[in-house]
């Protein structure tokens, strides 16, 4: 499984990439068509699909790596048996949640299937299909921390950033 998390994360850092060099590229023929005149209209369209695909596709390996969003202020209190369960049952809510994105990110991109762009002949489905590409790879994801979890339970424990930090700045 581990070494099918790695393909995919791998795959995730490369299209996040694309997409971002699509969207820095279309923005900068934006700025410059405006200053000279020219028509590029088009690159609004693809830039805003970019930009989606950046955040979708970059933000299933932060799951993978637990640099998500997280609420700590109970967890951090907890030891022991009650720290596992907590963090167990979030690792879990997690999964149900990208689950439910996978699944309705498939009926979005079915819905948009038949749409079409205004400026360039391609379809909206492909637009969006950077959502249930997150939502199934992000539970590939989870579902691999929910098992390294259970193998290892010390292998997850609460950083706080800010301690972090000071830490770095006073050595």
């Amino acid at each position: 499984m581990k070494k099918i998390c790695n393909m995919v994360e791998k795959a995730m850092y490369g299209i996040g990439m694309a997409a971002v060099a699509v969207f820095f590229l279309c923005t900068v023929v934006q700025v410059c068509s405006r200053a000279f005149g020219f028509q590029a209209s088009f690159t609004e369209e693809l830039a805003n699909t970019a930009l989606a695909w950046c955040c979708f596709i970059g933000a299933a390996p932060m799951v993978r790596s637990s640099e998500h969003f997280k609420f700590t202020a109970v967890t951090e209190k907890l030891k022991g048996r009650a720290f596992f369960i907590d963090e167990l049952a979030c690792l879990i809510l997690v999964l149900a949640f990208n689950l439910v994105v996978g699944f309705y990110g498939v009926i979005l991109v079915k819905q948009f299937s038949s749409w079409q762009m205004t400026s360039i002949p391609v379809s909206r489905g492909w637009c969006w299909m950077c959502v249930p590409i997150f939502g199934i790879t992000s539970a590939l994801f989870t579902l691999e921390n929910i098992v390294e979890y259970i193998r290892h339970p010390e292998s997850r424990r609460i950083v706080n950033a800010v301690d972090e930090a000071m830490k770095e700045v006073d050595s």
